[in-house]
């Protein structure tokens, strides 16, 4: 039998404020398929409440980290600039 046990050196939380619960709910559909993805090196948890997603992103190294946290700003960038367009 073979156990592997990823251990997290390396974690960020950060919280997005919208402005209205259906913001955020929209901002987290446009992530998801991120979140649900499987990742080796790192991990990502998200909450709603209201209008606020409470991410955290745990990883093994620095480089993952980064890498997860540029693949959820990018979206949210994006959304943003769509968001004000509206």
């Amino acid at each position: 039998m073979l156990l592997l046990f990823l251990i997290f050196m390396f974690s960020l939380q950060i919280k997005f404020e919208f402005d209205s619960k259906e913001e955020a709910k929209r901002f987290f559909k446009s992530i998801e398929p991120e979140l649900k993805a499987n990742f080796s090196r790192s991990k990502t948890t998200i909450a709603q409440k209201e209008g606020v997603l409470d991410i955290k992103v745990s990883a093994s190294d620095k480089t993952a980290l980064r890498a997860s946290l540029n693949a959820l700003l990018k979206p949210l960038v994006l959304f943003n600039q769509l968001e004000e367009m509206n």
